[in-house]
This record gives structure tokens, sequence and C-alpha cells, in this order.
């Protein structure tokens, strides 16, 4: 029972309902080059997404660590038990892990690196990737903290993930890389409306211990605002603007469901709910973009 209990740990500790965001922009990042070259390397595909998975999950193992250290998780309420905060796993075997998953990731995008040609510039992607995972709770002006998360993840999940995953697939196909930005930034939107959920069910307790978030700053009316305007300009305005994104447009309506369903969330199990159904959503809209990038640019 105890061996069953320190994996179910290091499960819930990986967060696996949110790994959609890894999965989503990798996904979007490669129908991109697939429109454009005959032929792309699904070794290059795997190793963007295993090197997205790991920044993820280092960064997730950080958070539960940095989070006990801080106090953020010392009286979670609505929140699913944190893995460090409920003794199951000792502080320094989380903390090592948080590291040993960002190093491993990194040699993970070393090997992409070379086996690409992309050469020094996705080096220095590679370096932010980690040194922002690792500071989004660490370090003297941890991002989470500041407010900063949401930028975090549009950013690094969204534009980059998408970005350097169509970049070493067109590079190593001998083409010049022309960004697609509304892609990056619509599907760094909606999995950004993930965390807000997450910010909305923790928010009193992120204020109690200064872990600043938007939804903490302005309060959980703003962070349904927030949900509602991710889903609108993800689903609405970046569709307007590039092509292949214009069949995600059938998901506004869900998408702004769920943000009404935000608002009346309570307890544990409808946060849980809507999280799940949050990281659906993310699905859908890699399936939908995925096909209408191949189909209608």
């Amino acid at each position: 029972m105890a061996a069953c209990s320190k994996v179910a740990a290091w499960v819930a500790a990986s967060r696996p309902r949110t790994l959609v965001a890894s999965l989503s922009p990798v996904c979007i990042g490669a129908s991109l080059a697939l429109h454009e070259v005959d032929e792309i390397s699904w070794t290059l595909v795997g190793l963007c997404l295993v090197f997205a998975i790991f920044m993820q999950v280092g960064a997730n193992f950080a958070n539960d660590y940095y989070d006990f250290v801080k106090g953020a998780d010392d009286e979670r309420r609505l929140g699913p038990a944190r893995s460090v905060a409920s003794g199951v796993v000792s502080p320094f075997v989380m903390r090592m892990a948080g590291f040993g998953t960002l190093a491993l990731g990194f040699a993970f995008g070393l090997l992409l690196m070379e086996l690409s040609g992309a050469g020094w510039s996705l080096l220095w992607v590679g370096v932010a990737s980690v040194f922002c995972a690792w500071a989004y709770t660490a370090g003297p002006w941890p991002l989470a903290y500041l407010g900063l998360g949401d930028v975090f993840v549009v950013l690094f999940f969204g534009l980059v993930a998408t970005g350097v995953t169509h970049y070493v697939l067109v590079h190593q196909a001998g083409l010049d890389w022309i960004p697609v930005w509304w892609a990056g930034l619509a599907v760094g939107l909606i999995v950004n409306n993930l965390l807000v959920v997450n910010n909305h069910r923790d928010a009193e307790e992120d204020v109690a211990c200064g872990k600043r978030t938007l939804v903490a700053r302005f309060g959980r009316k703003f962070g349904v605002v927030l949900y509602l305007v991710g889903s609108c300009l993800a689903l609405g305005f970046c569709p307007w603007h590039e092509r292949g994104l214009l069949w995600t447009a059938w998901l506004l309506p869900v998408a702004l469901f769920l943000g009404l369903l935000l608002n009346k969330a309570k307890n544990q199990q409808d946060y849980a709910k809507l999280l799940g159904r949050s990281a659906a959503l993310v699905i859908a809209h890699c399936i939908l973009a995925v096909a209408g990038l191949l189909i209608l640019r």
C-alpha cells in the first residue's frame, strides 16, 4: 500500500491532466511543417514532445517543492493534496526530482539541436526554457508569485513550443522558417485556461501566503474574465487572422460555457470537473487546429 501511495503521489505531482499543454503545441507545430515539406522527421517531433513534457513535469515537481517551502500548500482547501505537503514525498527528494527532470529534458534538447542542425539559437531557447521552468516558483522573483505565470504559459507553451517544433522541422528540410504566430498564440491562450482554473481555485490561499497570481491580485471575478477573454482571443481573434484555425472557432461556445461554470465553481469537485473539461477543450482545439492547418491553409 505504501508503494502504491508513493506512485500515486508522483503521478499527482506530475499533474497528468495538464500534460496536454505539452502535446498540443508540438502537434500544431508539426502540422505547420507538414503543410510546407513533403516529409518530416518524426524523430524530431518525438524529441520536441519529450523536451516539452520534461520541462513541464520538471516545473511541476519544482512547484510542488517550492510551494511547500513558501507555505503556499499549508491551507489548501479546494485543491488536491500536494505530494510534499502531505508528507508522502520528502522535500529533498522532490527538489532533486525537479532538477533531475529539467536536466534530462535539457539533454534531450541538446540531442534535438544536434539532429536538426538548428544551431546555437536553439540552445538559448533550451536554456531559457529550463531557467523559466525553475524560476516559475523558485528564486528571489518567482514568476508565479509575481503574477507572471500566465505570461510564462502563453509564451513557452504557446509561442515557443509551437514555433520551435515548426522551426526544427522546416530547418532540417532546408527551408526558411516563416513563423505563424497566431497559431502559437492561440494554443498558448487555450492552455493558459488550465492555469486560470487552478489559480481561481486557490485564490484565497494564494493571497494568504503572498502568491500574487493575477487572480489573487484582482479577484476571482477577474479570473473568470481572464478565462473568457483568453478563449475569445484564441477561438475568435486568432482564427480571424489565420485561416488554418477557422475550424477551432466552433469551440468558442463551449469555452464560454466553461467560463460561466468557472464563475459558479464552489468546491473541489467543481474545480476537478472544470479542469478536466478545460483539458478536453485543449485536445479538441489541437485536433481541429491540426486538421485546419493541413487542409485549409
